[in-house]
């Protein structure tokens, strides 16, 4: 059984581009390519991994989860924010939401069955894309959770916009502070962008990847290339980079509003 993990873990991607990238390095001519060879390799070998994606992902997850016998009380409301969508699946007949949004409305009807709490979504899509990613957040809040929505925030595209455009839904509504429900690792900006936008916000973190003692926990087969790992990666490189990016827009357009 482990020859067969290894040579399955070597053969599928990413470990069969790993080794194609190293049989590349050993044919290539000339101190710039294999250089370029060498380090494309490493990093790919190195984010496949789920002991380096993990680590990757543990500055990210900085707010720990809620403890669910004691949710606090004095939210008055939750707000989950979208991530994706998975168009023209055959067996809906229709677009639904990505299994990243699974996760967060999920959690986010977890909440509302404890609470009692309203539940806003946000989340809009490129113009080409309908429904928008919200109206979907909706249908399945309704139809496959069994829970109400309160409120649907639909023209938002980024965590920024979702701050900007979910903060006049809840003023009508006379909602102040909320539970945010989003991807641990997703938190901390999203965080600063509603707080920035006037929002005042309890984390509400859910689908975490780092935990305590899980360096403890890995065994050899966590060491082998995977593909779950190298996609837990990429979401925490896009993070990292997204965090600093967005300190950079706070500076040069200020706080998160919408439009007029």
């Amino acid at each position: 059984m482990t020859l067969y993990s290894i040579i399955k873990s070597l053969l599928m991607p990413p470990g069969i581009l790993i080794l194609m990238l190293a049989g590349a390095f050993l044919i290539a001519r000339g101190v710039g390519a294999r250089l370029l060879i060498f380090v494309a390799a490493s990093l790919l070998a190195l984010m496949s991994i789920t002991a380096v994606s993990v680590l990757l992902m543990a500055p990210l997850e900085t707010y720990p989860a809620l403890d669910p016998e004691s949710v606090p009380r004095e939210a008055q409301g939750i707000v989950v924010m979208g991530a994706g969508r998975l168009t023209r699946q055959p067996e809906y007949g229709a677009d639904v939401v990505d299994n990243l949004g699974m996760q967060r409305l999920r959690y986010a009807a977890f909440l509302h069955r404890r609470t009692g709490l309203p539940i806003y979504v946000t989340g809009g899509s490129p113009e080409h894309e309908d429904p928008p990613v919200g109206i979907l957040m909706g249908r399945a809040l309704r139809e496959e959770l069994g829970v109400p929505v309160a409120g649907v925030e639909s023209e938002s595209r980024t965590s920024w916009e979702n701050a900007a455009y979910t903060k006049p839904i809840l003023e009508r509504d006379g909602i102040g502070r909320v539970l945010l429900v989003t991807h641990a690792w997703h938190m901390a900006r999203s965080v600063e962008a509603f707080e920035r936008a006037g929002i005042p916000v309890i984390p509400a973190p859910t689908a975490f990847v780092h935990r305590p003692g899980w360096f403890e926990d890995l065994r050899w087969y966590d060491w082998l290339p995977d593909a779950d790992a190298l996609m837990t990666s990429y979401y925490a490189v896009h993070e990292h980079l997204g965090r600093v990016w967005y300190q950079i827009r706070y500076w040069i357009q200020g706080d998160p509003a919408a439009p007029g």
